[in-house]
């Protein structure tokens, strides 16, 4: 049966039969099955049983003509999520296996401008994807409210989707389904949305593919004429197609292509040329007119024949700016890297403009001063009030430096609107600070609620300019009375910033200043005297450790420890914070994972609870992805390399002037998003660093990744005039970027030649460091020689431990060096580096290192405390697979590989390689693809095994049948030992061979 759905052409996808077969629906354009009645309570219950304790499924949102949609919360990280469910009578004509396979498909896709599938089950007759849960608007509400849009909008969100696109065609992905309602906006970011779902349900119809039998799945207003047709064989120029219709709207305020009905509207797209977008729009860029007439062709070998070259044909008017000169210094290379970052910034998802706003979430907003002498209460009562008013009750408030970036405008209305949609808070306390007299203040305060338009209080106060301090608290009272009238505030907590010394708060106030700007070394200087006159002002001693920390001064671990002495009187996010520092401080001071683990679990639970409690706050999301990118694999439940990218992107969405989160951004980038994502990070996060460490990397960066082969000569030979920092910086950078030239490789080896620290003399990074980045790419007898460690540098630095094991295995550290130096790790029983010793005594055939290993192990586990004691235990059962290894037993090698409690085992890459090998050799390449899809998944550093897990990547897929992921795996390997040394070439022409095999390029 068939029921007519009242829908805005151009709305909800829906099914169509064969070339114009769609019914004639009068004023009706969306035909969809009639469902059968399910009312919300009982399909809600139905998917809360299916997702069990894993999601809380909180309401429905709604949904289009293909799904219902509900609101949920993941319960292992307090994240909202959304679920969308195919309603039962479309479910039932769908395979499971099919679904569920085209869905993990589509969730492999990592790009700024998809919107991700986190996962997909099936249960119960019930099948459905899980989403994140963002407030973004769609583009079709955007366009519903405002009609065409301003140019510069509408072209950035065409590159922006065109990118996407281009990046999922790539993979081997269609959407099928570009229109406006699956582009979602967030603030001045674009992002797609339901990728892979329309392939899914062609994929998984029972019977095959939908177009088998002449069904085509769109939307009747974005359906390309083949998609119209019913033809087979769909390809990325539909999507080409659909995505200049939505250029088309957006600029000229109305369909392309338009009709009463469904079938006038395919019918149009068949026959009908739109008039030309310039004759609309005389404002329109001619490239973007010209691309989008090109992409409507209906022919598809007529048009541009990829989103890639729709993209680039679009982009001078993306870029939207003047041509700029080369310039002569790297202060001018990094400002050009701030006016590159400008159109192409939003690397995340941003809040959008109508967000729903919170009832209780406030917003204080910069003052507006009309006296000199105080202009330091500008931004100073953002500090003070929004300290004081957070925790009051249910009342939370905007983080200060979130506020003094969105902020623009006066002390009004209008402005405190705009903050309001920025920031979701729905009451805004805005005012003025005027002299009156020599010695008087006078504050004049409004308290609105933007959601009613309604000013909820009018405050004036008055008191001495010596008493700044006391007007903060007055005028903290004052509001916090006007807010309880209507919320249960029972208490009052005054002076949040926690001193009372008024010299000591003003000095705070004005490093805030340089602070939230990211001038380290003058916040810094600040907090120091800061704390010569109040020693407990614990704020200023976080701003201490943190100015250390984010200033790459080192040193900061004790300051941490400090900061956390001192937690009290604190509001509740900067005591959340301070706890989280304290522990991170511990943990770095500390002697290693099995002594520290009961602190990754207290920081996990922290953080999550920060994030739970202040998801707008960018430097919870930062330590979030911190503790993810070095320490994941000892939390639980184990957080990714995927998880900590995540988290470094909600934290530049928050707020992309805060310049940690891109460090670790540019590293994952390159494996898990490309090297087209990791410059546009790259770009992003030096446009931010003109000074110190930062400044000098990002000079070097800058030049190295010119274009100009001349400025790149001209930096090689001026090594001596390099600043000293510029070395290390840039080392981190480049450590994971694939690129044929080997960047990564100059950059250490010029690193090893000057012997300059990264922050400080530490011999043990100097050895380390460059010693990776050559190792990483095959120059293994290179990188020995810059290692050369004794045992004192492997029991001192776990990553010298593992990548010494890792040359060991390869045959590069002489047998006498390795077996001195993993002899006195087993003396000294230091557990990370005689865990890298296992396979190197099981190659060698040394069980007595082994059963000794095993002996101590269990020896110590027995005294242990109970973390610490399954860690040893550990420990102890990994030595009995090598022993098998040993002996040359691999069938029960293998067993006991399986049977290794590797949920404690964070950094057990090296035993999985070895079950990999053991597995491949057998045959048993199902049970090898887990371990590799796992590792492979999750690997989040640069490793000298990485060539060795992508050919063994490789062979495995390539037995499997999975051709694309062979591929990739064999191009990594050419990639990465493209100039290795003669031993490994026999790898790389392996590689090539299959390549060549599959049909792949060899790169």
């Amino acid at each position: 049966m068939w029921r007519r759905v009242k829908t805005r052409t151009g709305g909800n996808a829906v099914l169509t039969l064969g070339p114009l077969a769609v019914p004639d629906a009068g004023p009706y354009d969306a035909i969809v099955p009639t469902p059968p009645s399910h009312s919300v309570a009982d399909l809600q219950a139905r998917l809360q049983s299916a997702l069990g304790d894993a999601y809380h499924v909180e309401k429905e949102l709604g949904g289009g003509g293909m799904s219902r949609v509900f609101l949920a919360t993941e319960a292992s990280l307090h994240r909202q999520v959304v679920i969308k469910l195919l309603p039962p009578e479309l479910a039932s004509e769908v395979s499971e296996a099919r679904f569920r396979q085209e869905i993990e498909l589509a969730a492999h896709l990592q790009h700024t401008n998809i919107l991700p599938v986190l996962t997909a089950g099936a249960r119960d007759d019930l099948l459905f994807y899980v989403m994140p849960f963002v407030t973004g608007e769609s583009l079709r509400h955007r366009m519903t409210r405002e009609g065409k849009l301003p140019v510069t909008d509408a072209v950035r969100v065409l590159h922006e989707i065109a990118d996407a696109l281009a990046y999922a065609h790539a993979e081997g992905v269609i959407h099928r389904d570009v229109k406006p309602e699956n582009i979602l906006l967030l603030g001045s970011h674009a992002v797609l949305t339901d990728f892979g779902v329309a392939r899914a349900l062609v994929e998984a119809r029972s019977g095959g593919r939908l177009t088998d039998t002449g069904l085509a799945l769109g939307t009747p207003g974005y359906m390309s004429p083949e998609q119209a047709a019913g033809e087979r064989n769909i390809d990325a120029r539909a999507d080409v197609y659909a995505l200049a219709v939505v250029g088309y709207e957006m600029l000229a305020g109305f369909p392309s292509f338009a009709g009463p009905t469904a079938r006038a509207v395919i019918a149009a797209h068949l026959t009908a040329t739109p008039k030309p977008l310039t004759d609309i729009r005389a404002e329109a860029p001619p490239d973007v007119a010209n691309a989008i007439a090109r992409a409507l062709a209906k022919d598809p070998n007529a048009r541009l024949g990829t989103a890639a070259e729709f993209r680039d044909a679009i982009a001078g008017a993306a870029a939207h700016r003047a041509t700029r000169r080369i310039p002569t210094s790297w202060v001018l290379a990094a400002g050009v890297a701030v006016l590159a970052v400008i159109g192409a910034a939003a690397l995340v998802l941003r809040p959008r403009a109508s967000a729903p706003l919170d009832p209780n979430l406030v917003a204080v907003a910069p003052f507006d001063v009309l006296a000199p002498n105080l202009e330091l209460w500008h931004e100073g009562f953002v500090d003070v009030l929004s300290r004081n008013l957070d925790g009051a009750g249910p009342l939370r408030t905007v983080s200060p430096t979130i506020v003094i970036h969105r902020w623009s405008g006066k002390a009004d209305p209008a402005s405190a609107a705009a903050l309001s949609r920025s920031t979701g808070a729905r009451v805004l306390v805005f005012g003025t600070l005027v002299g009156v007299g020599r010695d008087s203040v006078r504050a004049t305060v409004t308290v609105r609620d933007v959601g009613s338009h309604s000013n909820i209080a009018e405050i004036d106060r008055r008191d001495a300019v010596d008493r700044m301090d006391r007007l903060g608290d007055s005028l903290t009272v004052d509001v916090l009375r006007e807010l309880g009238r209507t919320r249960p505030i029972a208490s009052v907590r005054l002076g949040a910033l926690g001193s009372s010394s008024l010299p000591a708060i003003k000095l705070f106030l004005a490093g805030e200043q340089f602070y939230r700007r990211g001038q380290y070394d003058s916040a810094l200087a600040y907090a120091r005297r800061v704390v010569s006159i109040d020693s407990n002002f614990t704020l200023a001693l976080r701003r201490i450790s943190l100015s250390l920390w984010w200033g790459g001064r080192g040193a900061y671990e004790s300051a941490m420890i400090r900061e956390g002495r001192h937690n009290h009187g604190l509001a509740p996010r900067e005591s959340l914070l301070v706890i989280a520092d304290s522990l991170w401080g511990a943990l770095q001071g500390g002697d290693g994972p099995p002594e520290l683990y009961p602190l990754y679990q207290r920081l996990f639970r922290t953080l999550s609870e920060a994030v739970r409690r202040f998801p707008e706050d960018p430097e919870a999301w930062y330590h979030q992805g911190e503790l993810a990118f070095h320490w994941g694999a000892w939390t639980k439940p184990q957080l990714t390399a995927q998880q900590a990218l995540a988290a470094f992107d909600r934290a530049i969405a928050l707020d992309s002037a805060f310049g940690p989160p891109f460090e670790h951004s540019v590293e994952l980038a390159p494996r898990l998003r490309g090297t087209a994502a990791a410059r546009r990070y790259l770009s992003a996060g030096l446009a931010l660093h003109q000074a110190g460490r930062e400044g000098a990397a990002a000079w070097l960066t800058s030049q190295l990744l010119d274009t100009d082969p001349a400025r790149v000569r001209a930096v090689q030979s001026s090594l001596d005039t390099i600043p000293a920092g510029a070395f290390g910086g840039a080392s981190y950078i480049f450590k994971a970027w694939p690129d044929s030239g080997e960047t990564a490789v100059w950059v250490a080896r010029a690193y090893a030649a000057s012997r300059r620290g990264l922050t400080r003399d530490d011999s043990l990074l100097q050895r380390w460091v460059p010693a990776a980045a050559l190792a990483s790419r095959g120059h293994l007898h290179e990188a020995s020689t810059a290692l050369t460690p004794g045992a004192s540098l492997l029991a001192s630095v776990e990553q010298v431990a593992f990548l010494f094991a890792e040359l060991a295995l390869l045959n590069s550290i002489p047998r006498d060096t390795a077996r001195f130096a993993f002899q006195r790790c087993l003396l000294a029983a230091n557990l990370p580096c005689s865990w890298a010793a296992l396979g190197r005594w099981a190659a060698v055939g040394d069980t007595g290192s082994l059963r000794d290993l095993a002996h101590r192990s269990d020896s110590i586990a027995r005294s242990a405390s109970s973390v610490t004691r399954d860690l040893w235990r550990y420990a102890a059962a990994a030595t009995q697979p090598y022993l098998a290894l040993a002996r040359g037993d691999t069938v029960l090698a293998i067993r006991r590989f399986a049977g290794l409690p590797d949920s404690l085992c964070g950094n057990c890459y090296l035993d999985k390689l070895a079950r990999v090998r053991l597995l491949a050799a057998r045959g048993e390449n199902r049970e090898a693809e887990a371990v590799l899809d796992q590792v492979l998944h999750n690997h989040d550093f640069v490793s000298a095994l990485d060539g060795m897990w992508a050919l063994e990547g490789g062979r495995v897929y390539e037995r499997l049948g999975q051709r694309e992921k062979a591929i990739a795996n064999y191009g990594f390997v050419v990639d990465v030992w493209r100039h290795a040394d003669p031993q490994l070439q026999p790898y790389v022409e392996e590689a090539r061979a299959a390549l060549k095999r599959l049909g792949g390029e060899p790169r």
